[in-house]
């Protein structure tokens, strides 16, 4: 199975991606945020790279 680079068509920002989440969850992209904040999720360049 092979996967295909994303395409700047497919890349939305953070905002976009918030709005989005907001909208389909019924709640305002600000309730979105303080949920984000405080589940602290780790950037990709600090997760660790685990082969199964």
């Amino acid at each position: 199975m092979s996967r295909e680079a994303p395409t700047d068509a497919n890349i939305i920002s953070d905002e976009e991606l918030t709005e989005l989440l907001a909208d389909a969850e019924g709640t305002t992209p600000e309730e979105i945020e303080r949920g984000a904040a405080e589940v602290k999720i780790a950037s990709p360049e600090e997760a660790t790279v685990v082969d199964e």
